[in-house]
């Protein structure tokens, strides 16, 4: 639909606070009667009683009404649901539902004049005339609902589950916008003491470095590797002593041998001559 000229109704100071909530309620008689109208209006041309038009004329006037009543109550729904309209992609939404409104009840109360002017001339041609305008009008009202319905059951508006469900939902949203710049400045700051270790000079570095921790530790032997290096251990035990045993013979023989090879050598010594005894 083409975007229509901007217009308002002036605000009245009321003598009562206009209530929330029942704006669903009035909308709807607000739709209905302009059909149930068109409906007697086609039937009027056709059997032309003077008490069905009159009865047309009652209901116009109080659809007239029931569109103000709903222009009202749906600015009181609109104030409750200000935050969530302004923040939301429903504005421009809202807005065409709100200035389609507007016209909605000018509509009304001309609609209001051209019938009381056809009960009045009781002619074909203006009630034609009426005829014409009232489907336009009726258009119109059904577009406008439609509007209203997307704003209910598309973006939740003034629906109180998804109302109270927004600010817990943006909650965490915003936490996350805002440790989005925490999580930037972490890697700058954990990037500059490592610039200052590599800029710092050799001998700023001790002169003894720890040694590195064995990257392995040997397994603790088990039961069995015990028991086999004790075993090893003893047979080691008895060679060492099987050899210090031959050693010890060997050492034994060498000395008989020296000692024979010394007999051998000394001479005999002669036995002194006998002295002849005196005569």
């Amino acid at each position: 639909m083409a975007s229509l000229p901007v217009i308002s109704i002036p605000q009245l100071p009321l003598p009562f606070d206009v209530p929330t909530g029942i704006h669903p309620c009035i909308i709807h008689l607000a739709v209905a009667l302009p059909v149930v109208i068109v409906l007697m209006e086609i039937v009027n041309l056709v059997v032309k009683k003077r008490a069905l038009g009159v009865f047309s004329f009652v209901l116009m006037l109080l659809t007239a009404v029931a569109l103000f009543a709903a222009y009202l109550t749906g600015g009181a729904d609109a104030e409750q649901a200000k935050a969530a309209l302004d923040a939301g992609p429903a504005k421009q939404l809202f807005d065409a539902h709100k200035l389609q409104g507007t016209y909605l009840v000018y509509g009304a109360a001309a609609l209001v004049v051209v019938k009381l002017l056809s009960v009045l001339i009781r002619k074909t041609p203006m009630r034609i005339i009426f005829l014409l305008f009232l489907l336009g009008f009726t258009a119109l009202t059904v577009n406008t609902a439609k509007k209203g319905k997307m704003l209910v059951y598309e973006y939740g508006i003034n629906v109180k589950a998804v109302q109270s469900a927004a600010p817990a939902a943006a909650a965490p949203a915003e936490e996350k916008t805002q440790a989005a710049p925490a999580q930037e400045e972490q890697p700058a700051a954990a990037e500059a003491p490592k610039v200052q270790e590599e800029e710092a000079p050799a001998a700023s570095k001790p002169a003894t470095e720890t040694p590195e921790a064995p990257e392995k530790v040997e397994e603790a032997p088990t039961a069995a590797s015990a028991e086999e290096a004790a075993k090893a251990a003893e047979d080691a035990q008895a060679k060492a002593q099987e050899a210090m045993d031959q050693a010890a013979d060997a050492a034994a023989k060498a000395e008989e041998t020296i000692q024979e090879a010394a007999a051998a050598a000394t001479p005999e010594t002669p036995a002194a001559p006998e002295t002849p005894a005196a005569q």
